[in-house]
């Protein structure tokens, strides 16, 4: 019997605290679901995880559960359910057939009628996502009857956020169900612990019986109950000292076990003559039986007691969320943990009396912990229990002044190795290397005799049974970004012949150097790329983003899909002067952000607005809007969001992308002029889904811009955007693969090629790879050649920074890149979806048990 708690991420410039609680039946609860979640489950199936440890690649997590409502706690819960639905929907699918009943599983978790999963899968005219919002979405009252697919535990607005969703995705048939304030798991006989036992059971085929010794409850029987803490606070608005406070809700939880059962002694039920069989399963199950002993012929009464050892204290953690000094009084009175801290108080309580805690995990912001009242507090749970800090970060300030790594470890190595072979074009995003030894979680004094902590980590595991093993284990928590790692990655690549090869290049292109710039002038101006890969999570490519700076050193946005901004951060830190505070340099750059463009409403074109506006807001208040040019899906979902998380009212000025189609004038013009200097931008509508869009912006540091967005190749986008000086085009498929591209209204390189042909485009940018191909695409060298003669052709990587001088080089170099990079194609252990096999699927981290199958 096991059960652990692995931390999946911790508080970075780019992520936000999160952990699993693994229980002994298997079941698996998420703890927040910030930005990149999705990432942080793949780390944890790779390399980074390291040996010992096992991986998170789940089939199993059934809860999550939310501290508070925000894009810390929740950013990335909209993507981790779409994918978690369409995965579900192909394993249901792959196992029917398998088994030769074809046809549709009517119970199993998918899409509305027709849908089809985020790489369509199915041939249908349009995604479920695609269809008017009349109302539907997911299930989220918490009456409804039937198993949740996945239980959603959180404060006041959970159920709120859940239904806004319905504005750019919707599964139908995935049941989630949402329970706001109080929850006791062990009261709720239709939630997530019944639907995951149901499915166990059904995966089974029959119950266990009785016989045997060992224990007398088996795993597969014994879980966590989980109770949710909800308290209510009171915060301070920002708009007027005449406005009353603002009320919010945070929650902690508790995770506790019943005593373990003791052992099962076969040996004393022999010499008191227990025939074997059904009467074994009785008495481990606490029962006396009453049989004829074959010996004496007579009756005999055996009590459990005589024949199973005594039971043994079960496991629990607390996890504890305080946002505010404020709401310690609430979070102090609230009676699960007020009768918790007095038991962890006694000495030598009995199992009853005990709480039943072996660690506490602090979400607490550190400013909030480090208070003297907040560590009495602490004190009161007793002498003998561990404290992990995974504090949140309340401000950009305190991440600012944090040197945490990131952990997408995979995504950072990569941009590290471009880094060695350019470090202009790819600056590194890792700033800081650990000695081997730092990778060890410390026990830091806070200034109390008997209270210290454990520093949490990405990865880390602490088991809590086995008794005898509980603690912190030592294979978890090596450090990812030790120096010696770093020396690997270097010799690496030099061995792969990438750095001569790009010296090479770069001694080349200096001779023939075009110093021509269509800005007008270089100033400021420059394109960062904080995500080149398509929907599907993958562990080398974020989801698309892209930061376009003008020479007045305000920028706008290109898409913001999840994790933009975290990935902006690592950026802008990377290219930092000496002489420059962080803090500094991230306040001017969000603030000058004075534009945001979302192609369409798909959720990996946009999550990241969320972090973007809240933050931005933070910095700027509500005097300053960002123009937010988008379809009008987003201004709904954006609206009612604003119900339950006010931060972001007043954070942005709507354009529908509908109003400033070609032909129309602009209506923030005037502003995008002033602000921007831009002089031309307009919308062109393009095949995708509804209300897809196109981009052309004049006036900006490359000239004119183009941007697809997702689509087919467009004539009419060629004809707007003809003369393009910089096209950026989606290229989610290789040649060879235009069935596909059509079928999922997309483009292959080829068809982004002939775009920018027919376009007479100056140059191309190439994104959106599938995740098929988390390295360089295979492109059609003919082809390639052919095209390059007439136009520099760029692929694009996540960290990658553009200005209108360096794009000939960045073309140049996509021969030395290609060195690192020299198996081409689908990498079976890092792909995350395509023509993949139920057993494949079943592989992929994210998710939860598809109904009916598991």
């Amino acid at each position: 019997m096991t059960a652990s708690l692995r931390i999946l991420t911790a508080s970075s410039l780019d992520s936000n605290p999160s952990l699993v609680i693994v229980s002994p039946d298997g079941s698996k609860t998420l703890i927040n679901c910030g930005e990149g979640c999705q990432r942080s489950f793949l780390e944890s199936a790779g390399v980074a995880a390291g040996p010992g440890i096992g991986n998170l690649r789940l089939s199993s997590v059934n809860r999550v559960c939310l501290t508070h409502v925000g894009h810390g706690a929740l950013g990335g819960l909209p993507g981790l359910i779409l994918t978690t639905a369409d995965v579900a929907e192909a394993v249901a699918k792959d196992v029917l057939n398998a088994k030769g009943k074809g046809g549709r599983n009517g119970g199993a978790p998918v899409g509305g009628s027709g849908s089809i999963d985020g790489n369509g899968r199915r041939k249908r005219p349009l995604d479920d996502r695609d269809r008017p919002r009349s109302g539907g979405g997911l299930t989220s009252n918490d009456d409804e009857g039937g198993l949740p697919d996945l239980e959603i535990v959180g404060p006041e607005g959970t159920g709120a956020f859940l239904r806004s969703l319905r504005h750019f995705m919707r599964r139908d048939k995935f049941k989630v169900r949402a329970h706001e304030g109080r929850y006791d798991s062990s009261r709720n006989d239709r939630g997530a612990s019944a639907s995951f036992a149901a499915k166990k059971a059904k995966k089974k085929g029959k119950g266990g019986k009785g016989g045997g010794g060992g224990s007398g409850v088996g795993s597969d029987d014994f879980g966590f109950r989980v109770e949710s803490v909800p308290i209510t606070y009171e915060v301070d608005k920002d708009d007027g000292p005449n406005r009353a406070p603002m009320k919010k809700q945070a929650v902690s939880y508790l995770f506790t076990t019943p005593s373990i059962p003791g052992k099962f002694l076969v040996d004393k039920a022999r010499a008191l003559n227990v025939p074997k069989g059904p009467l074994y399963g009785r008495l481990k199950a606490g029962k006396s039986v009453t049989f004829v002993d074959p010996t004496t012929g007579e009756e005999r009464t055996v009590a459990s007691e005589e024949v199973v050892a005594e039971p043994s204290p079960g496991a629990g953690v607390a996890v504890i969320y305080c946002p505010t000094l404020r709401a310690l009084d609430a979070l102090r009175e609230a009676d699960p943990l007020r009768s918790c801290a007095k038991a962890s108080g006694k000495g030598g309580a009995s199992d009853e009396e005990r709480a039943g805690f072996d660690v506490v995990v602090h979400m607490t912001p550190k400013s909030v912990f480090d208070e003297p009242a907040y560590r009495s507090w602490c004190e009161r749970f007793g002498s003998s229990i561990d404290h992990i800090a995974l504090h949140s970060a309340e401000s950009l300030e305190v991440r600012a002044g944090e040197e945490g790594n990131s952990p997408f470890f995979s995504g950072m190595c990569g941009g590290m190795r471009r880094s060695f072979v350019h470090d202009r074009l790819f600056p590194t995003p890792v700033l800081t290397t650990e000695r081997a030894e730092e990778g060890i979680p410390g026990r830091a004094n806070c200034g109390l005799d008997e209270l210290s902590t454990i520093d949490g980590v990405p990865l880390m595991e602490y088991v809590l049974l086995p008794s005898s093993r509980r603690g912190l284990n030592p294979s978890s928590t090596k450090g990812l970004y030790a120096k010696q790692r770093i020396n690997q990655l270097r010799e690496q690549v030099s061995e792969s012949g990438a750095i001569e090869a790009a010296s090479s290049i770069v001694s080349s292109c200096a001779r023939t150097a075009n110093n021509s710039d269509p800005g007008g002038n270089a100033g400021l101006g420059e394109l960062i790329f904080t995500g080149t890969g398509s929907a599907v999570p993958c562990k080398h490519r974020n989801v698309t983003g892209m930061y376009l700076r003008m020479n007045n050193g305000n920028s706008m946005l290109l898409d913001v899909g999840e994790g933009t901004i975290g990935q902006l951060l690592r950026s802008w830190k990377s290219t930092l002067s000496s002489d420059r505070a962080p803090i500094d340099e991230y306040r001017s750059r969000l603030r000058g952000i004075k534009a945001v463009w979302i192609s369409h409403p798909h959720a990996d074109h946009h999550l990241g607005l969320l972090r973007l506006l809240s933050e931005r807001t933070a910095i700027c208040g509500a005097n300053d809007p960002v123009v937010l040019m988008a379809p009008h899906d987003m201004f709904d979902f954006l609206s009612e969001y604003g119900s339950i998380a006010p931060e972001i009212d007043r954070s942005y000025v709507a354009v529908d992308c509908y109003a400033m189609i070609h032909g129309r004038p602009n209506p923030q013009g005037k502003r995008l002029f002033d602000e921007l200097g831009i002089t031309r931008c307009v919308s062109v509508p393009v095949a995708h889904c509804r209300r897809s869009y196109a981009v052309v912006i004049d006036g900006t540091s490359f000239g004119r811009v183009a941007y697809s967005g997702d689509c087919r190749p467009s004539n009419r986008f060629a004809d707007v955007a003809s003369g393009a000086d910089l096209l950026i085009h989606e290229a989610t498929f290789e040649d060879g693969m235009e069935e596909d591209a059509v079928l999922k209204r997309h483009s292959t390189v080829g068809e982004a090629i002939e775009v920018a042909s027919k376009m007479n485009a100056r140059s191309l940018v190439l994104t959106h790879f599938s995740q098929r191909y988390p390295k360089i695409p295979p492109l059609n060298r003919t082809r390639e050649q052919e095209r390059a003669k007439e136009i520099p052709i760029v692929f694009a990587f996540d960290f990658m920074i553009l200005t209108p001088k360096t794009i000939n080089l960045a073309a140049s170099l996509t021969s030395a890149l290609r060195l690192l990079y020299p198996r081409e194609g689908v990498d079976e252990e890092e792909m995350v979806t395509g023509k993949m096999t139920a057993k494949d699927l079943m592989a992929v981290p994210g998710i939860f048990a598809a109904k009916g199958v598991l």
